[in-house]
């Protein structure tokens, strides 16, 4: 598939009006991202549960959560149930990865690779406590 094609793909997903979607298309700054979305396409990101103390949603060590490069989430490879208060915390960790794909560079260069959801577990007055490690793999 080549450039014109993806951005073809691109502008059908979001669906704008033919005016927005120019604005978006002619936009300098998404230049780098239509340059690279397709070498970023090879890759999935996992968050991996590193940590788990008292999950009401049984989040457990070694479960993972896998997203497309485009950071949406999987849903056929998730789990059951996804406590939705891990999710803002591992948006940002995302957002991180997904700026590295969409600029051309390795997307595993994030130093700051782990996030928690918002409860701070028993010791700190709360009753549970799960930590993730998120990491860029190439598709399989």
């Amino acid at each position: 598939m080549d450039r014109d094609q993806l951005v073809g793909i691109i502008g059908r997903r979001l669906n704008l009006s033919p005016e927005d979607w120019a604005r978006v298309r002619d936009e300098p700054r998404f230049q780098r991202l239509f340059d690279s979305a397709q070498a970023a396409s090879k890759y999935r990101l996992v968050a991996e549960v590193v940590e788990s103390q008292g999950c009401h949603s049984g989040h457990e060590v070694g479960q993972r959560l896998y997203f497309d490069s485009s950071a949406n989430l999987l849903t056929d490879q998730a789990p059951k149930r996804v406590c939705m208060f891990l999710t803002p915390n591992l948006t940002v960790c995302l957002n991180a990865f997904f700026e590295n794909l969409m600029n051309g560079r390795d997307p595993n260069e994030i130093i700051f690779n782990r996030t928690a959801c918002f409860d701070v577990g028993p010791g700190c007055g709360g009753w549970g406590r799960v930590v993730l490690e998120v990491r860029a793999e190439e598709r399989v």
